[in-house]
């Protein structure tokens, strides 16, 4: 008897494709042009970022009304200034002394509100490059729009949903693939990282992760409320384009369930690795930290750019397959949901389960035991 089932894509190896590199924050320039070879380390822009602004309430300072401010102010509107140096100053009457207000930080005299007497100091931009992260050719430099398009090579992880737009960052496992990820689990200082959790990620973990720069999460699991609070109704296939200012990968489903042990430890040799994770897509793109992957990324050829953009990377197309013994599988169903292994036995006699449905049993051969489960709850994997 023939038994047909859907095949899944869950990692892929020395996959050539392209990523794109933004100069976020800021004007800035690149450095490199189309067809220059590039480490992960090169630095192939830069770019000046503003880090904000602070209010000095000027005519309360100086005890004046907030029209009369900006005669005590001894530089002008748009000059630079540095900490310590005088801001203001305004002699008092007789033996009153006098009123000397310098400069909280260095920044700029942004603008001064007469109906307010406030006056902003932007604060001096910092300079930011940005690194290849890949090992790669450049294929398009875009000044314009700040965005350098690179040819590279990587390793793909497939989840099953997520939610987010494309970020990247350096690879941070938090524990063990089957961990509970709550709030006390994080210790912080996260800046610009991709954090893998466990076997479930709870809502005041991802808030945490979100205070503390984060850009992603990979997790095994999670609770269906706290995803459709980012996302919106659990409707699929659909096309999703959600970001709460993280981008998250969910690999295996909802509940508590592990990460598969072959995403789990393909991730853990990216450990303090720079990769790249878009939640809308569930796609994790892990560059090749080998620089002999330079050869394979200069001989393959991809198709042409639209309007220097890349194409619209499509879900992975639902397909089904025969059944065969020796196969790779993975359990869907709610007994051993999200365990893997391998097809060893077919069993073409219906056997009446707990439930009073009547299904035939395959048996699955895991790296810990052998297991039996109905075979509608099996999943080809790649």
């Amino acid at each position: 008897m023939k038994y047909i089932t859907e095949v899944k894509p869950r990692v892929e190896k020395n996959v050539i494709t392209r990523v794109k590199r933004i100069l976020r924050g800021g004007k800035g320039r690149f450095n490199v042009k189309a067809g220059q070879e590039v480490g992960p380390a090169d630095i192939i822009g830069n770019a000046e970022i503003s880090s904000g602004f602070r209010i000095l309430n000027l005519s309360s300072l100086l005890s004046v009304s907030p029209k009369d401010a900006g005669k005590y102010l001894k530089r002008e509107i748009g000059q630079r200034i540095y900490k310590g140096e005088l801001l203001a100053f305004k002699k008092e009457w007789f033996f009153a002394g006098k009123k000397v207000i310098t400069a909280p930080t260095d920044g700029v005299l942004d603008s001064l509100d007469n109906q307010t007497g406030e006056l902003r100091i932007s604060f001096l931009p910092k300079k930011a490059d940005l690194p290849a992260g890949v090992f790669g050719v450049v294929e398009v430099v875009d000044q314009e729009r700040g965005q350098v398009v690179i040819r590279t090579e990587v390793s793909r992880v497939h989840g099953m949903f997520g939610s987010g737009r494309s970020r990247d960052g350096f690879l941070h496992i938090l524990g063990k693939k089957d961990d509970l990820i709550s709030r006390t689990f994080l210790k912080g200082g996260y800046e610009g990282q991709v954090l893998v959790g466990g076997s479930l990620i709870y809502k005041d973990a991802i808030s945490v992760a979100i205070s503390a720069g984060a850009s992603g999460i990979i997790t095994g699991g999670i609770n269906a409320s706290d995803y459709r609070g980012m996302s919106g109704p659990l409707v699929f296939p659909r096309k999703l384009e959600n970001d709460i200012g993280i981008s998250i990968v969910v690999c295996e489903g909802f509940g508590l369930v592990p990460i598969g042990g072959d995403i789990f430890e393909l991730l853990s040799e990216y450990e303090g690795k720079f990769v790249f994770i878009d939640g809308n897509k569930a796609l994790i793109n892990l560059p090749s930290y080998s620089s002999s992957s330079i050869i394979r990324v200069r001989s393959t050829r991809l198709p042409e750019l639209q309007n220097n953009e890349l194409p619209e990377e499509t879900k992975y197309t639902e397909r089904l397959a025969e059944l065969e013994i020796g196969m790779k599988v993975r359990i869907v169903g709610s007994s051993y949901l999200g365990e893997q292994g391998k097809l060893v036995a077919i069993d073409n006699t219906q056997t009446l389960l707990p439930s009073k449905i009547k299904a035939c049993l395959v048996t699955v051969e895991t790296k810990r035991r052998k297991i039996q489960v109905p075979v509608a709850n099996l999943q080809i994997i790649l």
